[in-house]
Protein backbone atom coordinates (compact mmCIF):
# COMPACT_ATOMS: atom_id res chain seq x y z
CA UNK A 1 0.00 0.00 0.00
CA UNK A 2 1.37 3.36 -1.00
CA UNK A 3 1.49 6.25 1.39
CA UNK A 4 0.01 9.61 0.38
CA UNK A 5 2.33 11.60 -1.82
CA UNK A 6 4.25 8.61 -3.06
CA UNK A 7 3.94 7.86 -6.76
CA UNK A 8 5.13 5.04 -8.88
CA UNK A 9 8.45 6.75 -9.64
CA UNK A 10 9.36 7.42 -6.02
CA UNK A 11 12.49 5.73 -4.74
CA UNK A 12 14.17 5.76 -1.37
CA UNK A 13 17.17 8.19 -1.13
CA UNK A 14 18.63 6.75 2.06
CA UNK A 15 21.47 4.75 0.46
CA UNK A 16 22.37 7.67 -1.79
CA UNK A 17 22.56 10.02 1.18
CA UNK A 18 24.90 7.62 2.96
CA UNK A 19 27.20 7.66 -0.05
CA UNK A 20 27.15 11.46 -0.37
CA UNK A 21 27.73 12.22 3.31
CA UNK A 22 31.58 11.73 3.18
CA UNK A 23 31.76 13.92 0.09
CA UNK A 24 29.68 16.63 1.77
CA UNK A 25 31.96 16.42 4.83
CA UNK A 26 35.11 16.87 2.70
CA UNK A 27 33.58 19.80 0.84
CA UNK A 28 32.66 21.40 4.14
CA UNK A 29 36.26 21.03 5.37
CA UNK A 30 37.86 22.45 2.23
CA UNK A 31 37.71 26.01 3.59
CA UNK A 32 39.83 24.99 6.61
CA UNK A 33 42.68 23.33 4.77
CA UNK A 34 45.97 24.89 5.98
CA UNK A 35 46.99 27.68 3.66
CA UNK A 36 43.47 28.15 2.26
CA UNK A 37 42.73 31.78 1.35
CA UNK A 38 39.35 31.77 3.14
CA UNK A 39 40.86 30.67 6.47
CA UNK A 40 43.83 32.98 7.19
CA UNK A 41 44.70 36.25 5.46
CA UNK A 42 48.11 37.89 6.03
CA UNK A 43 48.88 41.51 5.19
CA UNK A 44 52.17 43.42 5.55
CA UNK A 45 52.08 47.20 5.85
CA UNK A 46 53.84 49.16 4.55
CA UNK A 47 55.14 47.16 1.60
CA UNK A 48 58.59 48.78 2.05
CA UNK A 49 59.19 49.41 5.78
CA UNK A 50 61.21 52.46 6.84
CA UNK A 51 64.29 52.30 9.05
CA UNK A 52 63.30 52.76 12.74
CA UNK A 53 59.66 53.02 11.66
CA UNK A 54 56.69 50.71 12.17
CA UNK A 55 56.18 47.46 10.24
CA UNK A 56 52.70 46.06 10.87
CA UNK A 57 51.77 42.42 10.25
CA UNK A 58 47.99 41.83 10.21
CA UNK A 59 46.62 38.27 10.37
CA UNK A 60 42.88 37.72 9.89
CA UNK A 61 41.67 34.32 11.11
CA UNK A 62 38.37 32.78 10.04
CA UNK A 63 37.18 32.15 13.60
CA UNK A 64 34.66 34.38 15.40
CA UNK A 65 35.93 33.92 19.00
CA UNK A 66 39.23 35.81 19.67
CA UNK A 67 39.74 33.99 22.99
CA UNK A 68 40.00 30.69 21.07
CA UNK A 69 42.56 31.99 18.57
CA UNK A 70 46.28 31.72 19.37
CA UNK A 71 48.90 33.22 17.04
CA UNK A 72 52.50 32.24 17.80
CA UNK A 73 55.03 34.65 16.22
CA UNK A 74 58.37 33.44 14.82
CA UNK A 75 61.79 34.10 16.28
CA UNK A 76 63.01 37.60 15.51
CA UNK A 77 66.05 38.27 13.33
CA UNK A 78 68.66 40.61 14.87
CA UNK A 79 67.53 43.51 12.66
CA UNK A 80 63.97 43.60 14.11
CA UNK A 81 62.57 44.60 17.50
CA UNK A 82 59.10 43.60 18.71
CA UNK A 83 56.97 46.65 19.69
CA UNK A 84 53.42 45.49 20.49
CA UNK A 85 50.57 43.13 19.56
CA UNK A 86 46.77 43.12 19.83
CA UNK A 87 43.83 40.83 19.03
CA UNK A 88 40.17 41.74 18.42
CA UNK A 89 37.00 40.54 16.70
CA UNK A 90 36.53 41.88 13.19
CA UNK A 91 33.13 41.54 11.47
CA UNK A 92 30.92 38.55 12.19
CA UNK A 93 33.34 35.69 11.48
CA UNK A 94 36.91 37.03 11.64
CA UNK A 95 39.47 37.53 14.39
CA UNK A 96 42.22 40.10 13.72
CA UNK A 97 45.71 39.66 15.26
CA UNK A 98 48.24 42.45 14.66
CA UNK A 99 51.96 42.52 15.42
CA UNK A 100 54.10 45.66 15.29
CA UNK A 101 57.87 45.48 14.63
CA UNK A 102 60.60 48.13 14.31
CA UNK A 103 63.44 47.48 11.78
CA UNK A 104 66.91 48.71 12.76
CA UNK A 105 68.88 47.87 9.61
CA UNK A 106 68.26 48.65 5.96
CA UNK A 107 68.18 45.98 3.32
CA UNK A 108 66.21 42.78 2.94
CA UNK A 109 64.62 41.35 6.09
CA UNK A 110 62.95 37.94 6.43
CA UNK A 111 60.37 37.10 9.09
CA UNK A 112 59.53 33.44 9.64
CA UNK A 113 56.08 31.88 9.53
CA UNK A 114 53.37 32.56 12.13
CA UNK A 115 51.54 29.59 13.65
CA UNK A 116 47.76 30.02 13.97
CA UNK A 117 45.91 27.68 16.36
CA UNK A 118 42.13 27.36 16.81
CA UNK A 119 39.90 24.53 18.12
CA UNK A 120 39.05 23.69 14.48
CA UNK A 121 42.32 24.01 12.57
CA UNK A 122 46.02 24.93 12.80
CA UNK A 123 47.90 26.73 10.05
CA UNK A 124 51.42 28.01 9.41
CA UNK A 125 51.70 31.11 7.26
CA UNK A 126 54.39 31.64 4.67
CA UNK A 127 57.59 33.56 5.40
CA UNK A 128 57.41 37.32 5.00
CA UNK A 129 60.10 39.23 3.12
CA UNK A 130 60.42 42.98 2.87
CA UNK A 131 63.04 45.55 1.97
CA UNK A 132 63.80 48.20 4.59
CA UNK A 133 64.64 51.66 3.28
CA UNK A 134 65.60 54.98 4.82
CA UNK A 135 63.11 57.76 5.54
CA UNK A 136 63.75 59.23 2.08
CA UNK A 137 62.79 55.96 0.44
CA UNK A 138 66.25 55.19 -0.97
CA UNK A 139 67.82 51.90 0.19
CA UNK A 140 70.93 52.12 2.35
CA UNK A 141 73.84 49.71 1.95
CA UNK A 142 76.76 48.91 4.23
CA UNK A 143 79.40 47.11 2.16
CA UNK A 144 82.27 45.36 3.88
CA UNK A 145 85.30 43.28 2.87
CA UNK A 146 85.68 39.61 3.79
CA UNK A 147 88.38 37.06 3.03
CA UNK A 148 87.49 33.86 1.22
CA UNK A 149 89.35 30.58 0.68
CA UNK A 150 91.74 31.06 3.60
CA UNK A 151 93.98 28.00 4.17
CA UNK A 152 94.20 26.48 7.64
CA UNK A 153 98.01 26.42 7.46
CA UNK A 154 100.81 26.81 4.93
CA UNK A 155 104.23 25.28 4.52
CA UNK A 156 107.21 27.53 4.03
CA UNK A 157 107.67 28.01 0.29
CA UNK A 158 104.10 26.92 -0.48
CA UNK A 159 102.08 29.33 -2.63
CA UNK A 160 98.44 30.21 -1.89
CA UNK A 161 95.97 32.44 -3.73
CA UNK A 162 93.70 34.55 -1.54
CA UNK A 163 90.91 36.94 -2.44
CA UNK A 164 88.82 39.70 -0.90
CA UNK A 165 85.09 39.93 -1.63
CA UNK A 166 82.52 42.66 -0.96
CA UNK A 167 79.53 41.68 1.17
CA UNK A 168 76.28 43.60 1.80
CA UNK A 169 76.87 45.86 -1.18
CA UNK A 170 74.34 47.28 -3.61
CA UNK A 171 72.83 44.46 -5.73
CA UNK A 172 73.80 44.51 -9.38
CA UNK A 173 76.64 46.98 -8.89
CA UNK A 174 80.24 45.88 -9.39
CA UNK A 175 82.99 47.99 -7.83
CA UNK A 176 86.41 48.21 -9.44
CA UNK A 177 89.11 49.16 -6.90
CA UNK A 178 91.91 51.58 -7.55
CA UNK A 179 95.62 50.68 -7.44
CA UNK A 180 96.50 48.34 -4.59
CA UNK A 181 99.24 49.64 -2.30
CA UNK A 182 100.20 47.54 0.73
CA UNK A 183 103.28 46.51 2.66
CA UNK A 184 104.10 42.82 2.37
CA UNK A 185 104.41 40.91 5.66
CA UNK A 186 107.90 40.27 6.96
CA UNK A 187 109.63 37.22 5.45
CA UNK A 188 106.93 36.67 2.80
CA UNK A 189 106.24 37.55 -0.83
CA UNK A 190 102.94 39.24 -1.72
CA UNK A 191 101.91 39.54 -5.38
CA UNK A 192 98.70 41.10 -6.79
CA UNK A 193 96.86 39.09 -9.45
CA UNK A 194 94.70 40.67 -12.17
CA UNK A 195 90.93 40.62 -11.74
CA UNK A 196 88.70 39.12 -14.43
CA UNK A 197 85.17 40.20 -15.36
CA UNK A 198 83.92 37.06 -13.63
CA UNK A 199 85.71 38.09 -10.42
CA UNK A 200 84.06 41.53 -10.49
CA UNK A 201 80.62 40.05 -11.16
CA UNK A 202 81.04 37.79 -8.11
CA UNK A 203 82.06 40.72 -5.89
CA UNK A 204 85.80 40.03 -5.75
CA UNK A 205 87.88 43.20 -5.52
CA UNK A 206 91.36 41.80 -4.82
CA UNK A 207 93.29 38.63 -5.63
CA UNK A 208 96.78 38.10 -4.22
CA UNK A 209 99.39 35.34 -4.22
CA UNK A 210 101.13 34.72 -0.89
CA UNK A 211 104.43 32.85 -0.52
CA UNK A 212 105.86 32.61 3.04
CA UNK A 213 109.62 32.27 3.34
CA UNK A 214 110.21 31.75 7.09
CA UNK A 215 108.70 32.16 10.53
CA UNK A 216 105.79 30.49 12.32
CA UNK A 217 102.92 32.91 11.57
CA UNK A 218 102.13 35.28 8.73
CA UNK A 219 99.66 38.15 9.23
CA UNK A 220 97.82 39.87 6.40
CA UNK A 221 96.16 43.24 6.63
CA UNK A 222 94.35 45.26 7.42
CA UNK A 223 94.38 46.44 3.78
CA UNK A 224 92.62 49.62 2.62
CA UNK A 225 90.95 49.53 -0.80
CA UNK A 226 89.78 52.73 -2.47
CA UNK A 227 86.95 52.93 -4.99
CA UNK A 228 85.43 55.93 -6.76
CA UNK A 229 83.47 57.26 -3.77
CA UNK A 230 84.14 54.53 -1.24
CA UNK A 231 86.95 53.41 1.04
CA UNK A 232 86.87 49.99 2.72
CA UNK A 233 89.25 48.27 5.12
CA UNK A 234 89.74 44.50 5.23
CA UNK A 235 90.02 42.57 8.51
CA UNK A 236 93.44 41.31 9.57
CA UNK A 237 93.97 37.54 9.40
CA UNK A 238 96.79 35.25 10.54
CA UNK A 239 97.86 31.99 8.91
CA UNK A 240 100.00 29.44 10.74
CA UNK A 241 103.17 28.22 9.05
CA UNK A 242 104.45 24.67 9.38
CA UNK A 243 108.14 25.02 10.29
CA UNK A 244 110.64 22.40 9.10
CA UNK A 245 112.24 20.13 11.69
CA UNK A 246 115.49 20.02 9.73
CA UNK A 247 116.92 21.53 6.59
CA UNK A 248 116.66 25.01 5.13
CA UNK A 249 113.47 26.81 4.02
CA UNK A 250 112.44 26.09 0.47
CA UNK A 251 113.06 28.85 -2.12
CA UNK A 252 110.28 31.22 -3.04
CA UNK A 253 109.70 29.70 -6.48
CA UNK A 254 109.60 26.12 -5.24
CA UNK A 255 106.63 23.94 -6.07
CA UNK A 256 104.04 23.39 -3.34
CA UNK A 257 105.17 20.76 -0.89
CA UNK A 258 102.82 17.85 -0.28
CA UNK A 259 101.33 17.62 3.20
CA UNK A 260 102.41 13.94 3.26
CA UNK A 261 106.07 14.00 2.18
CA UNK A 262 107.80 11.06 0.62
CA UNK A 263 110.36 9.07 2.57
CA UNK A 264 113.17 10.47 0.46
CA UNK A 265 112.09 14.08 1.02
CA UNK A 266 114.82 16.08 2.81
CA UNK A 267 112.20 18.13 4.70
CA UNK A 268 109.74 16.75 7.25
CA UNK A 269 106.99 19.16 8.28
CA UNK A 270 105.66 18.97 11.81
CA UNK A 271 103.60 21.05 14.24
CA UNK A 272 105.36 23.38 16.69
CA UNK A 273 107.29 21.31 19.24
CA UNK A 274 105.84 21.06 22.72
CA UNK A 275 107.75 23.36 25.10
CA UNK A 276 109.53 21.57 27.91
CA UNK A 277 110.43 22.89 31.35
CA UNK A 278 113.70 21.77 32.90
CA UNK A 279 112.83 23.28 36.29
CA UNK A 280 111.48 20.45 38.47
CA UNK A 281 108.99 21.11 41.27
CA UNK A 282 109.25 19.93 44.87
CA UNK A 283 109.52 16.09 44.97
CA UNK A 284 106.20 15.68 46.81
CA UNK A 285 104.39 17.54 44.01
CA UNK A 286 106.32 16.02 41.10
CA UNK A 287 103.92 13.16 40.28
CA UNK A 288 100.85 15.33 39.61
CA UNK A 289 103.07 17.81 37.77
CA UNK A 290 104.44 15.16 35.38
CA UNK A 291 100.99 13.64 34.78
CA UNK A 292 99.65 17.03 33.74
CA UNK A 293 102.59 17.59 31.40
CA UNK A 294 102.13 14.13 29.84
CA UNK A 295 98.45 14.76 29.13
CA UNK A 296 99.18 18.18 27.64
CA UNK A 297 102.05 16.76 25.55
CA UNK A 298 99.81 14.02 24.13
CA UNK A 299 97.09 16.54 23.20
CA UNK A 300 99.65 18.82 21.60
CA UNK A 301 100.98 15.96 19.44
CA UNK A 302 97.44 15.46 18.06
CA UNK A 303 97.21 19.18 17.12
CA UNK A 304 94.67 19.76 19.94
CA UNK A 305 96.42 22.95 20.98
CA UNK A 306 93.50 24.54 22.83
CA UNK A 307 92.88 21.35 24.82
CA UNK A 308 96.59 21.16 25.72
CA UNK A 309 96.60 24.76 26.95
CA UNK A 310 93.44 24.11 28.96
CA UNK A 311 95.14 21.12 30.62
CA UNK A 312 98.16 23.25 31.54
CA UNK A 313 95.96 26.04 32.91
CA UNK A 314 93.90 23.57 34.93
CA UNK A 315 97.06 22.23 36.57
CA UNK A 316 98.41 25.75 37.04
CA UNK A 317 95.28 26.62 39.01
CA UNK A 318 94.61 23.41 40.95
CA UNK A 319 98.06 21.94 41.74
CA UNK A 320 100.58 23.03 44.33
CA UNK A 321 103.16 22.91 41.53
CA UNK A 322 101.08 25.33 39.45
CA UNK A 323 103.74 28.09 39.21
CA UNK A 324 106.07 25.60 37.50
CA UNK A 325 103.39 24.80 34.88
CA UNK A 326 103.04 28.47 34.03
CA UNK A 327 106.46 28.37 32.33
CA UNK A 328 105.61 25.77 29.61
CA UNK A 329 102.12 27.26 29.28
CA UNK A 330 103.52 30.68 28.38
CA UNK A 331 105.98 29.10 25.94
CA UNK A 332 103.15 27.12 24.30
CA UNK A 333 101.05 30.27 23.86
CA UNK A 334 104.03 32.06 22.34
CA UNK A 335 104.52 29.17 19.88
CA UNK A 336 100.91 29.63 18.71
CA UNK A 337 101.36 33.37 18.23
CA UNK A 338 99.57 34.47 21.40
CA UNK A 339 101.03 37.48 23.16
CA UNK A 340 99.78 38.27 26.66
CA UNK A 341 100.71 41.14 28.93
CA UNK A 342 102.88 40.06 31.82
CA UNK A 343 100.80 38.68 34.67
CA UNK A 344 97.37 39.36 33.11
CA UNK A 345 96.57 35.77 32.14
CA UNK A 346 98.21 33.80 34.98
CA UNK A 347 96.02 31.42 36.93
CA UNK A 348 95.72 31.85 40.69
CA UNK A 349 96.07 28.77 42.91
CA UNK A 350 92.55 27.80 43.90
CA UNK A 351 92.23 24.04 44.54
CA UNK A 352 88.66 22.81 44.69
CA UNK A 353 89.24 20.19 47.41
CA UNK A 354 91.17 22.40 49.82
CA UNK A 355 88.16 24.06 51.43
CA UNK A 356 86.30 20.73 51.64
CA UNK A 357 89.19 19.32 53.67
CA UNK A 358 89.20 22.49 55.79
CA UNK A 359 85.51 21.96 56.67
CA UNK A 360 86.10 18.32 57.65
CA UNK A 361 89.14 19.28 59.75
CA UNK A 362 87.16 22.02 61.52
CA UNK A 363 84.36 19.60 62.43
CA UNK A 364 86.84 17.05 63.82
CA UNK A 365 88.72 19.68 65.85
CA UNK A 366 85.47 21.13 67.21
CA UNK A 367 84.29 17.68 68.24
CA UNK A 368 87.56 16.90 70.09
CA UNK A 369 87.56 20.24 71.89
CA UNK A 370 83.96 19.76 73.03
CA UNK A 371 84.78 16.25 74.29
CA UNK A 372 87.74 17.57 76.25
CA UNK A 373 85.78 20.49 77.66
CA UNK A 374 83.19 18.16 79.24
CA UNK A 375 85.78 16.64 81.55
CA UNK A 376 88.25 19.51 81.69
CA UNK A 377 88.99 21.90 84.53
CA UNK A 378 87.86 25.52 84.87
CA UNK A 379 91.34 26.96 84.46
CA UNK A 380 91.52 25.72 80.84
CA UNK A 381 88.17 27.16 79.87
CA UNK A 382 89.68 30.24 78.21
CA UNK A 383 91.96 28.11 76.04
CA UNK A 384 89.09 25.85 75.10
CA UNK A 385 86.88 28.81 74.23
CA UNK A 386 89.66 30.15 71.99
CA UNK A 387 89.98 26.76 70.27
CA UNK A 388 86.24 26.59 69.67
CA UNK A 389 86.26 30.10 68.21
CA UNK A 390 89.15 29.17 65.93
CA UNK A 391 87.30 26.04 64.71
CA UNK A 392 84.17 28.07 63.98
CA UNK A 393 86.26 30.63 62.06
CA UNK A 394 87.91 27.89 59.98
CA UNK A 395 84.51 26.30 59.35
CA UNK A 396 83.02 29.56 58.07
CA UNK A 397 86.10 30.20 55.92
CA UNK A 398 85.84 26.73 54.39
CA UNK A 399 82.14 27.15 53.60
CA UNK A 400 82.66 30.54 51.98
CA UNK A 401 85.67 29.29 50.05
CA UNK A 402 83.78 26.20 48.89
CA UNK A 403 80.98 28.42 47.60
CA UNK A 404 83.46 30.65 45.81
CA UNK A 405 85.30 27.78 44.14
CA UNK A 406 82.31 25.86 42.80
CA UNK A 407 83.21 23.58 39.87
CA UNK A 408 83.63 25.62 36.71
CA UNK A 409 82.55 22.92 34.29
CA UNK A 410 79.88 23.30 31.68
CA UNK A 411 78.55 26.50 30.21
CA UNK A 412 78.28 28.40 33.49
CA UNK A 413 78.66 32.06 34.21
CA UNK A 414 82.18 33.10 35.23
CA UNK A 415 83.67 29.86 33.88
CA UNK A 416 87.23 29.85 32.58
CA UNK A 417 87.81 28.57 29.05
CA UNK A 418 90.28 28.45 26.18
CA UNK A 419 89.20 29.20 22.62
CA UNK A 420 89.66 26.68 19.84
CA UNK A 421 89.01 26.93 16.11
CA UNK A 422 86.14 25.08 14.48
CA UNK A 423 86.39 21.60 12.90
CA UNK A 424 88.97 21.56 10.14
CA UNK A 425 90.10 25.10 10.98
CA UNK A 426 93.14 24.53 13.14
CA UNK A 427 94.69 27.80 14.36
CA UNK A 428 92.32 30.00 12.34
CA UNK A 429 91.11 33.12 14.18
CA UNK A 430 87.86 32.72 16.13
CA UNK A 431 85.38 35.52 15.48
CA UNK A 432 83.46 37.08 18.38
CA UNK A 433 80.20 38.83 17.49
CA UNK A 434 78.44 41.78 19.10
CA UNK A 435 75.17 39.81 19.08
CA UNK A 436 74.68 36.01 19.28
CA UNK A 437 74.28 35.66 15.52
CA UNK A 438 76.80 35.02 12.73
CA UNK A 439 75.14 37.78 10.69
CA UNK A 440 76.03 40.37 13.33
CA UNK A 441 79.05 42.65 13.44
CA UNK A 442 82.37 41.14 14.56
CA UNK A 443 83.70 42.74 17.75
CA UNK A 444 86.96 40.78 18.11
CA UNK A 445 89.08 38.07 16.50
CA UNK A 446 90.99 35.71 18.79
CA UNK A 447 93.67 33.18 17.99
CA UNK A 448 93.29 29.55 19.04
CA UNK A 449 94.40 29.10 22.65
CA UNK A 450 93.18 32.53 23.79
CA UNK A 451 92.05 32.35 27.47
CA UNK A 452 88.66 33.92 28.17
CA UNK A 453 86.16 34.26 30.99
CA UNK A 454 82.48 33.46 30.31
CA UNK A 455 80.18 36.27 31.44
CA UNK A 456 76.83 35.01 30.09
CA UNK A 457 75.24 32.24 28.02
CA UNK A 458 72.31 32.22 25.58
CA UNK A 459 71.39 28.98 23.85
CA UNK A 460 74.41 27.68 21.93
CA UNK A 461 76.27 30.98 22.39
CA UNK A 462 78.47 32.28 25.21
CA UNK A 463 79.62 35.83 25.93
CA UNK A 464 83.39 35.66 26.39
CA UNK A 465 85.84 38.30 27.62
CA UNK A 466 89.62 38.18 27.20
CA UNK A 467 92.09 39.49 29.83
CA UNK A 468 92.80 42.61 27.74
CA UNK A 469 89.11 43.65 27.78
CA UNK A 470 87.92 42.48 24.35
CA UNK A 471 84.56 40.68 24.44
CA UNK A 472 81.92 39.16 22.19
CA UNK A 473 79.57 36.22 21.58
CA UNK A 474 81.18 32.97 20.40
CA UNK A 475 79.64 29.52 19.74
CA UNK A 476 80.04 27.20 22.70
CA UNK A 477 81.63 24.61 20.39
CA UNK A 478 84.66 26.92 20.22
CA UNK A 479 85.23 26.75 24.00
CA UNK A 480 87.33 24.30 26.02
CA UNK A 481 86.51 24.68 29.73
CA UNK A 482 89.07 23.90 32.40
Amino acid sequence: MEKPGMGRGHRSHGPRLLILLPLIFLLGQSGEVPGGESTVLVESSPARPVLDGAWRISIQVDHPVPEEVTVIPPELPPSLTFAQSRKEKRGGRWTLAEFLYVPHRTGEVTLGSFEVLTPVFSIRTEELRAYVTTAGGAPEYHPRLVWEALPAALSIGETAELSLRIRDGEPGRSLRPGPFHATAPAEAILEELPLTDSDLDQGRVLRIRLTPLSGTLVTLGPFTLRFDTLRLESPAVSIRLRPPVSGNPAPANAAPISTVPEVSSPLIWAPPPFPENADEPFPLFRKAYEETLDRARELWSRACYAEALAELRRGERDLLSGPKLAIPRRAAEEALGLTQKAGTADEKWRPRNFFSALIVLSFCSLFLILRLSLGGRRRGSAVKKGGISLCILLLVTGILGLEKTAPETGYLRESAAVLRAGPGETLLPVAAYRVPDTQGAISARWMEGQPVRIRAAAGVWAYAESPDGEAGWVPQDNLVFY
